[in-house]
């Protein structure tokens, strides 16, 4: 399967998610936005790729930090919401992006390669856009440094007769190829980067209240669709298992994450 086929089959769930998206989820995603770009050299007035831009979490972070961000995402209702105040979008797919050879300063791709069956393959499209001594920033999740909170609310949903959807399944089935800052730095060696440094463990995102952190969660596609066929009080009770689920841990959510930064 090419990385082409992987997003087509991914996109299918996240079609119709970006309200939600921007809404609920970047309550999470946002403050790991800021984690991966702390990982990026200076900004300020470099042209940088934000690849799976989505609602815009990075994009909106790049801007903030003077950089002149071009979005690209494989949905276009991802990057059609609050389209005009963000930066300039394309649709695209990683295995082929939109762009000539060396034609940004930078690239940054937060959560899109531990989507991928070739990951390796997206980290040498993304150098053949970026210019020589340009910087490649990107984020997986850590399957080493799993938040509690996720399996917990899964495990509600569960119990309520919640199935992970196929397309789910599938970026379930590829995620864990980069879990690990070995096998992060090993994609990136593979890829012929330069000055490569990785980073693993825990995000702090800010978020401690379980109404949020399960709002968070449920706002996702792969669970909201579920939620959205269930009674109003089927969804009441759904959620009040989830919110006692995770207020059983007594933690924070924060995320266990790879990061990594390179040179081209």
């Amino acid at each position: 399967m090419t990385a082409a086929d992987d997003l087509a089959f991914a996109r299918r769930g996240y079609e119709g998610a970006a309200a939600a998206w921007a809404d609920s989820v970047e309550l999470v995603y946002g403050p790991m936005a800021d984690a991966l770009l702390a990982c990026a050299p200076e900004l300020s007035g470099r042209l940088v790729l934000d690849v799976g831009a989505g609602t815009g979490a990075v994009s909106q972070r790049l801007v903030a930090a003077g950089a002149h961000a071009v979005a690209v995402d494989a949905s276009w209702p991802m990057l059609a919401h609050q389209a005009s105040s963000r930066p300039p979008g394309v649709v695209g797919d990683i295995s082929r992006l939109p762009l000539v050879d060396a034609a940004v300063d930078g690239a940054a791709a937060a959560f899109v390669l531990n989507h991928l069956s070739h990951p390796v393959a997206a980290l040498v499209e993304m150098r053949r856009v970026v210019r020589r001594n340009g910087f490649i920033v990107a984020s997986v999740f850590s399957t080493a440094h799993p938040a509690a909170a996720k399996s917990a609310i899964d495990d509600a949903l569960t119990t309520e007769g919640w199935e992970p959807p196929e397309w789910y399944r599938f970026l379930k089935s590829v995620d864990g190829q980069l879990g690990s800052a070995a096998t992060m730095r090993d994609a990136a060696r593979a890829a012929d980067l330069e000055n490569i440094e990785v980073f693993e463990g825990p995000v702090r995102t800010g978020v401690t209240d379980p109404r949020e952190i399960v709002r968070s969660r449920l706002s996702q596609p792969q669970r909201a669709l579920f939620l959205a066929e269930l009674s109003n009080e089927a969804r009441r009770r759904v959620v009040d298992e989830c919110v006692a689920a995770v207020a059983a841990l007594d933690e924070p959510f924060d995320p266990g994450v790879v990061l990594l930064t390179a040179r081209v």
